[in-house]
């Protein structure tokens, strides 16, 4: 057998593959169809994981195809790919998730955006507004702002298909040029993270074949305490679990 062989320090723990994770109570207020739940809103970067850990409710969504509804069970777990406009509904008031998204560090950086209507994201200034909250009343506003645009896009597709894939193609427009101004911070978000992990799993690939076990020897872990639900998220009040390597609670790089 060959000799082992030893070298760098170990790098900073992080979550697997630099996922966000987060505890999510869904808001249990009534919408402008008289339905209770979250903030219609879709990511431009992130895949996404919702898991059931209490109780049940479902997800309303549209994209490309139309307007879809998935029911929400105990322990199931729903995962929707970039531009899915999806909306958490909650009619028992009971409605537990936990998510699990791609790239941590962009939704705290605007990747994801509310389905406004067009009156709210035909400026830089009209967005910034609709999107700003600092309490409950301006969640609760900001989310029903949302489930107006939601209910237009979804009429939009009972009208035709044609009719349906012009709106939200509209939308996903408006949305991109609303957004355009973070695209060099979006890709050090990702370069710093995703990449940056899937290139030390190669290079850890890389050092086996080389007989070198340096990495084995790094073995770190860390326990995050549970939390409480004190941040007003799109879709209800959110316990974010922080990794201790790269990402401040506001999705700052640290040094």
């Amino acid at each position: 057998m060959q000799d082992l062989t030893f070298t760098s320090a170990a790098p900073k723990l992080r979550m697997p593959g630099a996922t966000l994770v987060t505890r999510l109570k869904v808001y249990d207020t009534e919408t402008p169809d008289g339905q209770r739940g979250g903030t219609p809103h879709h990511h431009f970067m992130c895949t996404e994981m919702y898991f059931v850990l209490g109780g049940s409710g479902a997800v309303e969504m549209i994209d490309a195809n139309g307007f879809s509804r998935v029911d929400l069970n105990l322990h199931s777990a729903l995962i929707f790919s970039p531009g899915t406009i999806h909306r958490l509904i909650n009619p028992n008031g009971d409605l537990e998730i936990l998510v699990i998204m791609q790239n941590s560090g962009l939704p705290e950086r605007g990747d994801n955006v509310v389905c406004f209507s067009d009156e709210w994201l035909s400026s830089d200034e009209k967005f910034a507004e609709a999107m700003s909250v600092s309490t409950i009343e301006d969640a609760y506003q900001r989310r029903n702002r949302g489930v107006e645009g939601f209910l237009k896009l979804k009429a939009a597709f009972e009208e035709s298909h044609e009719q349906g894939l012009a709106a939200l193609t509209r939308y996903y427009a408006l949305a991109n040029a609303r957004t355009a101004h973070l695209r060099t911070e979006w890709q050090d978000i990702i370069s710093q993270g995703a990449q940056a992990e899937a290139e030390r799993s190669k290079e850890n690939l890389a050092a086996l074949n080389d007989n070198n076990i340096d990495f084995l020897m790094q073995a770190q872990h860390y326990l995050i305490h549970v939390g409480d639900y004190d941040k007003l998220g799109f879709c209800g009040r959110l316990d974010r679990y922080f990794d201790p390597a790269t990402l401040l609670p506001e999705g700052v790089k640290q040094d």
